[in-house]
């Protein structure tokens, strides 16, 4: 009664201090029942490692019993001795602050706040220290005694209050500075945390280490003098050196294009509408390895380092792309638009800054990469690598080349017009002239397609043609039993999602698609011809560990399985003695896989597609600004640029037994037919002649094979002319149009 009299009268006195208007402001019922702190969403690889926070304020929930019981004892010993005796409000202590405070004269009063007062300033009203505001703790930490137990009203501060360094609440805090749980924080440990309480700026240990050694020793003493530890742990716990594994909120973690591809993309899903992923602390399960990231990172690291160093040698920025440079920069549409500077004194300005010129160009020669990696069973993201920055800085505002940069794939395309081809029944053993195909548009102007090398040659399998990546022998191929239409259906059907033009340069990866979607559809020769979406997220739990939302591998028919597997035997050629052999020969990795090199234009970009049947993996190479480009085939090729990280990156894979991935062969359906053929010849042969090898055929290509439908010289037709306008086909030909003439290193 004594204690209800007290308090009633100092609410009658701060009434009459400050009327009606003191109530104001004070948090409702359903407010002090339903604290609604910001909770930062977790976001977890599939090996369970934490990848990312997604905050406002860096703070977990967890309940008390998850946390270190010396965490409480240590806050209590040093915060509110007699916080399991009191409702609210420690009246000693009060009293006695009170006093102090009017005999000093104090415009912003000091406290003596319990740890209930602390927590109702934190949850629910300003930081200000006016008589005012103190009051209405005063009066709210009453409320919140009523409405909490004591463990609860703990558990709550501990989740609530700031530790420094971005960490609201103990688990971050224990994350941001130990690197553990809050459940297994140590003596020590807890009263460092709680040390920084005071001041998290003069006391964190990993800025300040002895201020907050001395601060830290001092909470020890007071848990050791509230008989909350023995004096042997005290001393045990003083001399127990500061241990940090410290990684601020500032720092983005492993995958951080992935992340933020996630961030940018999570609610899409209709279930999250309403959800606030910065503070609803959601836990994010994603598909990504953090091993498989890690290598990952480091192979596409340690390869843009090699061809950075081998572009700087080589590259000289001609005059006028230098001025174009300057004159698309924003200093000098400042000087001229801002300023009102002539464009011409603007240009010479700035062209006599040597420094603004050398980090203009510097920018602009950064060589770039992204690596993508799914399981082609089930579209699981296993890494992502969308570019070469990996400085912890803001990713929101990082370009990602896994799903944003869209660029023409060259020859890596190709395996999409041979599996239309093989579909059709055209065998792999079927030969093609290698030469030049001029096609003569309605208005007069001629295309033509050449080798990577400018070189030609005579009748060539397709087998033969993919393996070596011969230009000449895809248009032929093309022009002679495929339209652009057909072409674009084959690759739509196979997981290509991006717009494609209908025209037969098609057939040569002109049309642009980003690694992502070119990974998406190579998971059709991985996976027996069906493709498989890529699969980012599996689920997301709210702060509770309730199911809000999952997600589940969704997959798509692309081809026919025999088709398929013909496909794949072809691909590993490329490989196994192909424009891939380095995969084996200088990369040391000897598992089944299958793969495809790309190199267009210029060399703008250098493609290495490849697979398993358990990865499939995409790396790209290149620059942001396509005006730059590698400057010689020796670097700047898909199989120079790419494969080396393609390479890396799968044989450190397959080299860690942790990640359990095996040599696997791919499986043959049963209605694919087996038959030995003569390399010279292309007639059926005997397994023991030294120039046959194995060919494989689908049921329909088997069958035109035998019946001779299909001979092994070009129709009369085109031996007497190469313009379309002339030759007779048996086939349906796509109508020629005006396109570029490529040059001898186009799409390698």
């Amino acid at each position: 009664m004594k204690i209800a009299g007290l308090l009633l009268v100092i609410i009658i006195g701060a009434g009459s201090l400050f009327g009606i208007s003191l109530f104001k402001g004070l948090p409702s019922l359903e407010e002090l029942e339903n604290p609604k702190p910001n909770l930062a969403s977790l976001v977890y690889s599939e090996d369970g490692v934490l990848l990312h926070k997604f905050f406002l304020e860096n703070r977990t929930f967890v309940p008390l019993k998850s946390i270190s019981k010396w965490v409480p004892k240590a806050l209590i010993a040093t915060e509110d001795v007699a916080f399991y005796q009191h409702w609210g409000v420690d009246l000693r202590r009060l009293t006695l602050a009170m006093g102090e405070n009017i005999i000093k004269g104090r415009t912003r009063w000091h406290g003596a706040s319990t740890i209930t007062q602390q927590l109702a300033k934190n949850l629910f009203l300003t930081q200000e220290r006016t008589l005012s505001r103190k009051a209405k703790e005063l009066i709210t930490a009453i409320e919140l005694e009523k409405t909490y137990t004591k463990d609860e009203i703990l558990a709550l501060y501990l989740n609530t209050v700031y530790f420094g360094s971005g960490a609201y609440g103990i688990e971050a805090a224990a994350n941001t500075y130990f690197g553990k749980k809050a459940s297994e924080l140590t003596i020590p440990e807890s009263a460092s945390l709680i040390a920084t309480l005071k001041n998290p700026t003069a006391y964190n240990p990993a800025k300040n280490p002895s201020t907050a050694l001395g601060r830290r020793n001092l909470i020890i003493g007071l848990m050791e003098k509230e008989g909350f530890i023995t004096h042997a742990q005290a001393v045990k716990a003083k001399a127990t050196p500061v241990t940090l594994h410290y990684t601020p909120s500032t720092h983005h973690g492993l995958a951080p294009y992935f992340t933020e591809y996630i961030r940018q993309n999570i609610k899409t899903s209709s279930q999250l509408d309403g959800v606030n992923v910065y503070s609803d602390g959601l836990t994010i399960q994603t598909t990504l390895d953090s091993r498989m990231q890690r290598y990952a990172q480091e192979a596409i690291a340690q390869q843009a380092a090699a061809l950075q160093a081998e572009f700087d040698k080589r590259w000289t920025c001609s005059d006028a792309l230098k001025k174009q440079f300057i004159k698309e920069s924003p200093q000098y549409r400042e000087l001229v638009n801002e300023e009102g500077v002539a464009p011409a004194t603007a240009l010479s300005k700035l062209l006599a800054d040597k420094v603004f010129v050398k980090n203009l160009l510097h920018d602009k020669s950064r060589v770039q990469m992204a690596l993508i990696s799914l399981d082609p069973t089930n579209g699981h993201v296993k890494a992502w690598v969308g570019g070469t920055n990996f400085s912890p800085d803001d990713y929101r505002y990082q370009f990602d080349h896994v799903w944003q940069a869209k660029r023409q794939p060259g020859s890596t395309f190709k395996p999409f017009v041979y599996s239309a081809a093989i579909d059709q029944g055209i065998p792999a053993n079927y030969r093609i002239l290698d030469q030049p195909l001029a096609l003569r548009g309605g208005d007069g102007s001629v295309w033509m397609a050449r080798n990577s090398e400018g070189q030609s040659g005579g009748m060539t399998t397709l087998r033969d043609a993919l393996r070596r990546s011969l230009n000449q022998v895809t248009i032929r191929l093309a022009y002679q039993f495929l339209t652009p239409s057909e072409i674009i259906s084959y690759a739509r059907r196979m997981g290509i999602t991006t717009p494609m033009q209908p025209n037969l340069s098609i057939a040569l990866g002109t049309s642009e698609v980003s690694p992502l979607v070119l990974a998406q559809a190579f998971t059709t020769f991985a996976n027996n011809g069906t493709w498989s979406e890529p699969l980012p997220v599996t689920k997301v739990l709210d702060k509770r560990g309730g199911l809000i939302t999952e997600h589940k591998p969704v997959s798509h028919f692309g081809l026919d399985p025999a088709s398929n597997f013909v496909m794949v035997t072809m691909l590993k050629d490329v490989i196994d003695r192909g424009t891939g052999i380095a995969v084996r020969a200088r990369y040391g990795f000897d598992a089944e896989a299958g793969g495809k090199t790309g190199t267009t234009q210029s060399m703008r970009d250098a493609w290495f597609a490849g697979f398993t049947p358990q990865l499939v993996t995409v790396v790209w190479a290149g620059f942001d600004d396509e005006r730059v480009h590698f400057t010689s085939m020796s670097y700047g090729q898909g199989a120079r640029a790419a494969l080396p990280a393609w390479a890396s990156f799968m044989k450190k894979c397959y080299d860690d037994p942790e990640l359990h991935l095996e040599n696997r062969y791919f499986t043959m359906p049963d209605n694919v037919i087996a038959v030995p053929i003569s390399a010279g010849s292309g007639d059926q042969g005997d397994l023991f002649n030294r120039d046959v090898y194995v060919e494989y055929f689908t049921p329909k290509g088997f069958a035109r094979y035998r019946s001779g439908e299909l001979n092994n010289t070009p129709p009369p037709a085109q031996q007497e002319s190469d313009n379309p306008q002339d030759s007779t086909k048996t086939q349906t030909a796509p109508t020629p149009i005006q396109m570029p003439v490529l040059t001898p290193q186009e799409q390698y």
